[in-house]
């Protein structure tokens, strides 16, 4: 029985000091609560806004009122154009394919997508393409 007792009284003993040690190594210093606070209100300041791109194929157009209906891969979407926006529905006419950056349901660009014939016609047309003769053979 006393052998019992000291050995339980030991384990006591050895785990009272232990736990103590660990206690001491978790408390966060005074400081640290506040910077974590300050950072966390930087952050929720500025909500991003949600600027998205819809490609899609133009299934209706009307460039007077500025509205325009895509059909694209997550199905069809009707977007509102204003002021520079409207200006970009000139040369548009329905069945073109175009990329149109949104926020919502209102138009802030569009865009035809880049494909290497036009990308070739408008190096043309600036007279940046040159012809260039045939390419010596190493012999």
């Amino acid at each position: 029985m006393r052998k019992l007792f000291s050995v339980l009284a030991a384990a006591a003993f050895a785990l009272s000091i232990v736990a103590g040690g660990c206690a001491k190594e978790k408390a966060p210093s005074p400081s640290e609560p506040a910077k974590k606070e300050a950072a966390g209100k930087e952050k929720k300041a500025a909500p991003k806004v949600g600027v998205k791109l819809f490609p899609g194929t133009i299934e209706a157009l009307d460039a007077a009122a500025g509205t325009l209906t895509l059909k694209g891969p997550k199905g069809a979407m009707g977007f509102q154009a204003h002021g520079k926006v409207k200006e970009q529905l000139d040369g548009l006419k329905i069945g073109d394919k175009v990329i149109v950056k949104h926020v919502d349901e209102i138009a802030l660009s569009i865009v035809k997508p880049r494909t290497r014939k036009n990308a070739l016609d408008r190096k043309e047309k600036e007279g940046a393409v040159k012809e260039l003769g045939p390419v010596p053979q190493a012999e």
